[in-house]
């Protein structure tokens, strides 16, 4: 039993590792999580442990909803990207003044995190924001700027971020009562982080002289384009009130969100559907593409802790900070750390399955909704963006703008501390 785990423990711990290196060893993290997740399984039932399919099938049931719940939101921000519904944007934001812009980014990167998941947002506002921005140096700093305001826009409601559905789905927060509780450290941190940024950036922006066009078989009038944008998003907010008022799981509230869009977008461009250009559309390739990566490193994530909660390891590590610390704030802030130079999903993972269902107790800090759960999200969002490293949204803005660690560590490091030390006071004043 000891040896098991102790094998399980170092295969998780080295793949960690290296996905989180990935841009120097140039391993496909999605694959390795997927891989690793396997193996510590095959090491649970190659060392006699009492392992059911059952089990197996409990951690890839609820990886496969927040799954299909992130392809739905994925390929409706695609589709609505793609028939021109964000291309107001670049003309909204394309302003010279380097700290209006910073204000811009930053909230719109805010609101359209809350309503989809952070990877979905950086994608889409990090291809908006590099057509607007020429300039190497300052496409560095506004990137650093969504990253940090989709992490923070994702953390404070349950569809904003995979951990918070997985959270979800295990029935420790509700939709009102979290983003309730976490909506004003959020709004504090991102505030200070932006100001401190904001006194690094010098100069006016160097605007791209024309946007350029990002599809150009996209017809639809300016109507359309509103009414897609408006049910889009209202129908992916709309999602946990479904769930709360049918029953049923949020991701069947996402699929019938991605159906009225799909319905939409076929009776839209209706009269274009044998036209050749509009046949050949690439709406798809890259959603595709961060679809499947999105689902190989969760559901791989997944498997890995579901071997640590079987093998006892977890467990065992819950009882005793229960009996040596029993402090909410060391153990989100001691995860958040360890998030930054590895990555947040697996860290927020464990920490759901750190305390057994026995200890969410009627009130206090491990009750439904209680202070653990909502500074396990704002500490994994903060603390996985100290370094980039700590997230996948930090992977894909630094491989856009060709960031570099060691930049970042010196400069955005700081700021983002400060930021997390001011939400944290926030929080604790308003959970007294």
């Amino acid at each position: 039993m000891l040896l098991n785990t102790l094998i399980i423990v170092a295969i998780l711990l080295t793949s960690y590792l290296l996905m989180s290196t990935d841009r120097l060893n140039h391993i496909n993290r999605a694959a390795l999580a997927m891989f690793t997740g396997v193996v510590a399984w095959v090491v649970l039932l190659i060392g006699g442990e009492n392992i059911h399919n059952t089990q197996l099938n409990h951690y890839i049931q609820r990886a496969v909803e927040v799954i299909l719940f992130l392809i739905a939101t994925n390929t409706i921000i695609e589709i609505m990207h793609n028939n021109g519904v964000f291309d107001s944007l670049k003309s909204f934001l394309r302003t010279s003044n380097s700290k209006v812009l910073l204000w811009y980014l930053s909230i719109i990167t805010f609101a359209i995190s809350a309503n989809v998941d952070n990877l979905t947002t950086v994608v889409l506002m990090m291809s908006i924001m590099t057509r607007i921005v020429r300039s190497h140096s300052q496409r560095v700093i506004y990137g650093c700027v969504i990253l940090i305001s989709a992490n923070l826009g994702g953390s404070f409601t349950v569809i904003g971020d995979m951990t918070n559905l997985m959270m979800w789905g295990h029935g420790v927060i509700t939709p009102t009562e979290f983003a309730t509780g976490l909506i004003l450290p959020v709004l504090a941190s991102l505030v200070v982080f932006n100001l401190l940024i904001g006194k690094f950036i010098v100069g006016r922006v160097e605007v791209a002289s024309t946007i350029g066009v990002v599809n150009d078989d996209v017809y639809l009038p300016g109507w359309q384009k509103i009414l897609m944008l408006v049910i889009g998003l209202a129908s992916i907010w709309f999602v946990p009130s479904f769930s709360r008022f049918t029953g049923l799981p949020p991701f069947i509230g996402a699929l019938t969100a991605l159906a009225l869009i799909l319905m939409m977008d076929g009776a839209y461009n209706f009269r274009r559907n044998g036209n050749q250009l509009f046949v050949n559309r690439k709406y798809m390739t890259s959603n595709e593409y961060v679809s499947t990566k999105i689902a190989l490193y969760f559901l791989g994530s997944t498997l890995g802790v579901g071997a640590l909660v079987e093998c006892g390891s977890l467990d065992f590590i819950g009882q005793w900070l229960n009996h040596n610390v029993h402090n909410v704030y060391i153990y989100g802030g001691v995860i958040g750390l360890l998030a930054s130079v590895i990555d947040n999903i697996p860290f927020v993972l464990a920490g759901i399955h750190l305390f057994p269902s026995g200890a969410y107790a009627v009130s206090g800090d491990f009750a439904v909704d209680g202070a653990y759960w909502q500074l396990l999200s704002f500490c994994s969002a903060l603390g996985a963006s100290l370094l980039y490293l700590g997230s996948l949204a930090g992977h894909s803005v630094a491989e856009t703008v060709d960031m570099n660690l060691r930049w970042y560590f010196r400069h955005v490091f700081w700021r983002v501390m400060m930021a997390w030390c001011v939400g944290m006071i926030v929080f604790y004043v308003t959970h007294l």
